[in-house]
C-alpha cells in the first residue's frame, strides 16, 4: 500500500511540462577593450594579464588585510 504523503507520490510532483519549449539560457557578454596588461611575472602571480579583471578574494566581510 502506498502512502499519499510520500515525497515521491504523484500528487506531490512538480509539473515541468513545457520547459523543453523554453530557451536554455541567454548570456550577455560586454565587449572588452584591450588596454595595458601586466608583465608576465605579475600576471602569473595575480592569475590574469588584465588589470580590469584583477579582483582578489578578500574573504568574509570583504576586508583585505
Amino acid at each position: 500500500m502506498q502512502n499519499n504523503t510520500d515525497c515521491c507520490s504523484r500528487t506531490n510532483r512538480l509539473d515541468y511540462s513545457g520547459l523543453d519549449q523554453l530557451p536554455l539560457a541567454m548570456a550577455y557578454v560586454p565587449w572588452q577593450t584591450f588596454h595595458k596588461t601586466y608583465d608576465h611575472a605579475t600576471a602569473l602571480s595575480l592569475g590574469t594579464v588584465f588589470p580590469e579583471l584583477c579582483m582578489p578574494f578578500c574573504g568574509k566581510g570583504g576586508a583585505c588585510l
